[in-house]
């Protein structure tokens, strides 16, 4: 038996080694293969910077479909006790939602034909120390797949989860960051049975370790957790290179995949995500405060007002692209 200290070592050495045919095998995946993309997840997706970076590379690809966005806060792939929810319902006021409980709403509402789904640092988080965890969620995700495929989705792409980052100098054990070591070397297992899976758990390891060495106090996650702009972007990075097989070498940011206007066409980009995310996130519905769809929420606009206002938007973008370039969201 391995010692759990020894496990996050192991896996670094592991994500280290990979060939990098591993990854070419499943990339190159065309663009126009898929009309409808979906981002699923949680808090991470939510923000979804790296889900709009990646948005912004389809636009110089052509058409990029319909891009959706509709991850949630707090929520977790697993379902987790009572007892497990306990400490975030002390903290926040209510338990993290659980995926089971909106994912078959979520997918017939959304119909994607492409789904992209990143789970894990809540699930990592409230199963901290418990030698079941990576078996409860491997079986919430493999669960997840076998309903997203089953309702028509043509096909699941999984994304490890980011690290979770305690802060330079801590040297004792991270029982969570293990759990999401644990939960993506699964993941990454289960390409040889024909899973779509992207590693975004060791780049990422590895790329705050090469920034440490140059400045020691250097961190993706201000909270450990939720990746700034450059964390989205390296995600953003990953998924392009090892699942389009996109070349993204030397570009540090979305903004760049454009020869003029990349700030502004980002941030329209982003308006127009977030219209039809909100719109759908209400439709849905879902048991997380203090985001559209949840016990407190307000009215807003339907999802025939929010794609009003993303056609608008979709027009503008154009012509800052200059050409005949469409970011079509419905």
């Amino acid at each position: 038996m391995i010692a759990p200290h020894s496990i996050r070592l192991l896996y670094r050495f592991l994500i280290v080694s990979l060939p990098v045919t591993l990854m070419a095998d499943q990339a190159l995946h065309s663009t126009n293969d898929f009309r409808r993309i979906v981002f699923l997840g949680d808090s991470i997706t939510q923000a979804g910077d790296y889900a709009v970076d990646i948005n912004c590379w389809l636009l110089t690809q052509g058409d990029a479909g319909v891009v959706l966005k509709v991850g949630l806060s707090s929520e977790s792939a697993t379902d987790l006790t009572a007892d497990e929810n306990l400490d975030h319902k002390a903290i926040y006021g209510f338990p993290r939602p659980l995926l089971s409980h909106r994912l078959k709403r979520t997918l017939e509402l959304t119909k994607p034909d492409l789904l992209f789904v990143c789970y894990g640092m809540n699930d990592g988080h409230a199963m901290q120390n418990n030698p079941a965890a990576p078996e409860r969620y491997a079986a919430a995700i493999t669960t997840l797949r076998e309903t997203a495929l089953s309702s028509g989705v043509r096909e699941v792409v999984f994304l490890t989860p980011p690290i979770h980052d305690p802060g330079p100098g801590v040297t004792e054990d991270d029982p969570h960051d293990r759990n999401l070591a644990l939960f993506s070397e699964w993941l990454i297992s289960k390409r040889k049975d024909g899973w779509k899976v992207v590693d975004l758990h060791g780049p990422m390891r590895r790329a705050l370790d090469e920034a440490r060495k140059k400045q020691p106090g250097f961190k993706f996650q201000k909270d450990g957790v939720h990746p700034q702009r450059e964390g989205h972007w390296l995600m953003a990075r990953e998924v392009l290179s090892q699942y389009f097989g996109a070349n993204v070498a030397g570009i540090s940011s979305s903004e760049q995949f454009f020869p003029a206007n990349g700030a502004e066409i980002r941030k329209e980009v982003d308006k127009a995500v977030r219209a039809l995310q909100s719109a759908y996130l209400l439709k849905i519905g879902h048991e997380r405060p203090g985001v559209p769809g949840g016990p407190d929420s307000k009215k807003g606009p339907s999802i025939e007002e929010a794609q009003s206002i993303a056609d608008t938007i979709t027009n503008k973008i154009k012509g800052l692209m200059g050409g005949d370039h469409a970011l079509t969201n419905g």
